[in-house]
């Protein structure tokens, strides 16, 4: 399943925790439910998106829809 995070709006949302490995991993923190490992993240990135991979992800208990993951650069096929 694929999660348009983009537009960050209340209740779909992230920060960038940690950069590694020049944006092929990344840490986020996060506001969104129903995100599992093996989903897809559309990020924005500057004046477009680019997507990860969720590798890990641990949803908080409060809020309940509050997560940190992590994730890995995965371009879409054009």
């Amino acid at each position: 399943m694929t999660h348009d995070l983009s537009a960050q709006t209340w209740g779909s949302n992230y920060n960038l925790m940690e950069v590694r490995d020049r944006g092929m991993e990344v840490d986020l923190a996060g506001w969104k439910s129903g995100i599992k490992v093996g989903d897809f993240l559309i990020l924005k990135q500057r004046n477009s998106t680019t997507r990860y991979l969720v590798e890990s992800i641990r949803y908080e208990q409060d809020p309940a829809d509050m997560w940190f993951a992590t994730a890995s650069f995965a371009p879409r096929d054009n």
